[in-house]
């Protein structure tokens, strides 16, 4: 009888340890996709920020056709495009969003900001105020989308 009570509180020990690191495996997979989730919808939210401002968009518009009669950009402008370029800036470094996200899905107009005489007008480019902006547009500069990702996707 003793014996038989071993092999059933050994059985029932074993059967606790399968029980417990599946409830842990299924709770770090549910994690990790939540995670995921987050850094989707931060991304989705600065994406509606960057297409719906209009002082970013007067400013991607400069950038993009630098002749264009839109008259010129107040320094207030500017500054909105530039903190919002960093705000992306440190949500990359912090891993919120990933790095090749950041730069594929902002980098274009960072880049373009980078060297263009209209758009520093009235700005110090060497003003400390503007170093993770400079930092993010040099990043931004040198970026090329990696074949890494398997099927070309990018992850969030």
């Amino acid at each position: 009888m003793t014996q038989s009570m071993e092999i059933a509180k050994d059985i029932f020990t074993v059967v606790s340890v399968i029980i417990a690191l599946a409830v842990f495996i299924k709770g770090l997979v549910e994690y990790v996709h939540s995670n995921a989730v987050r850094r989707y919808e931060k991304f989705h939210q600065m994406s509606i920020r960057f297409d719906e401002n209009s002082d970013i968009q007067k400013v991607c518009e400069l950038l993009h056709n630098p002749n264009a009669s839109t008259g010129p950009l107040t320094k207030q402008q500017k500054e909105v495009f530039i903190c919002f370029m960093e705000e992306v800036y440190f949500m990359m470094n912090s891993g919120i969003i990933k790095r090749d996200l950041a730069l594929y899905s902002f980098g274009y107009y960072a880049k373009m900001a980078l060297c263009n005489e209209k758009f520093w007008q009235g700005l110090d480019k060497n003003e400390l105020f503007y170093i993770h902006f400079i930092r993010f547009c040099r990043l931004a500069s040198s970026y090329r989308p990696s074949s890494v990702h398997s099927k070309g996707q990018l992850v969030y």
